[in-house]
């Protein structure tokens, strides 16, 4: 069984800020990505992740990204690397993947996350994917709480099924992906799946439709059409998924919650303008707009 939901119908909020907060309280989140040439990608992720709430944002990118990451949001602290480098014992999330390719930087930046055991949640997407068939052990034995973000195409090489396997069984196609890697899916696509995994060590629920739900099961947005299939939006549901968990959502929430804003600033771009010309950029402010509502 499996529960629909949009933006409208969950009851899912980042906690209050007290007065007396400070940066830290709102999550330390470490990007991970942006090999020579596709710097775009993590931009966009740590964006994002910024304007979505957490208090710190670092991205881990290859040197030549540097510029145009400061030049677009010099909040973020950016560092440029090459082969040794050391991830910070308090990072609360990692996001790992955003404009990886399958070469030898993106390897190694692969093979540093899964070295890392302090980590509360490591968050997989786009070009990590890469890599899973090679460390498929090492994955299995990760203590971190996994979110993965296939799209239709991922999806395929994870099962090693034909894309309209995955299309076509989308909710068995994200369960089989969720136990095989022991991690929480979201399957992106027209109705994106979210898929928590029944873990007996999460705790907490939430409300869809006025009733309450979770945190284990699987939920479908309603929302999201054709205005979102252009290059970078995944790179920003990746970043909001990573901000918002480091708000302390717990990972259902974090899931649903970014699923649904996403989908909504989709679907407010389309009725202002269209479903043609959308950049996933543009997505970022009102994705903003949404979570303070």
């Amino acid at each position: 069984m499996s529960k629909d939901f949009n933006f409208d119908s969950i009851q899912i909020k980042i906690p209050k800020r007290s007065k007396d907060s400070h940066k830290g309280d709102f999550g330390r989140v470490l990007i991970l990505g942006g090999s020579e040439g596709m710097g775009g990608a993590a931009i966009l992720s740590s964006e994002a992740c910024l304007y979505s709430g957490a208090g710190l944002v670092s991205m881990y990118t290859h040197p030549s990204n540097i510029l145009a990451s400061l030049s677009r949001n010099p909040e973020i602290m950016t560092l440029g690397i090459r082969k040794d480098f050391e991830i910070p014992e308090n990072t609360d999330v990692i996001l790992c993947g955003p404009g990886l390719t399958d070469n030898s930087w993106s390897r190694n930046i692969f093979e540093k996350t899964l070295a890392k055991k302090s980590i509360n949640t490591i968050i997989f997407d786009a070009g990590a994917f890469n890599f899973f068939s090679i460390y498929e052990d090492m994955l299995e034995k990760l203590d971190s709480n996994i979110i993965l973000t296939p799209h239709p195409g991922e999806a395929s090489k994870l099962l090693d099924k034909p894309i309209d396997y995955v299309q076509s069984s989308r909710m068995i196609s994200a369960r089989t992906i969720s136990a095989r890697y022991k991690a929480n899916v979201i399957l992106k696509g027209k109705e994106t799946v979210v898929y928590v995994r029944d873990n007996k060590h999460l705790t907490g629920r939430f409300v869809i439709d006025h009733e309450s739900y979770g945190p284990q099961g699987a939920y479908i947005c309603l929302e999201g059409g054709p205005e979102l299939s252009t290059g970078g939006t995944g790179d920003v549901l990746a970043g909001v998924i990573a901000g918002l968990r480091a708000q302390k959502l717990s990972l259902a929430e974090a899931c649903i919650l970014s699923v649904a804003v996403h989908a909504r600033a989709g679907e407010i771009f389309k009725n202002k303008i269209g479903e043609i010309g959308l950049n996933a950029s543009s997505l970022i402010l009102t994705i903003r707009d949404l979570i303070n509502k």
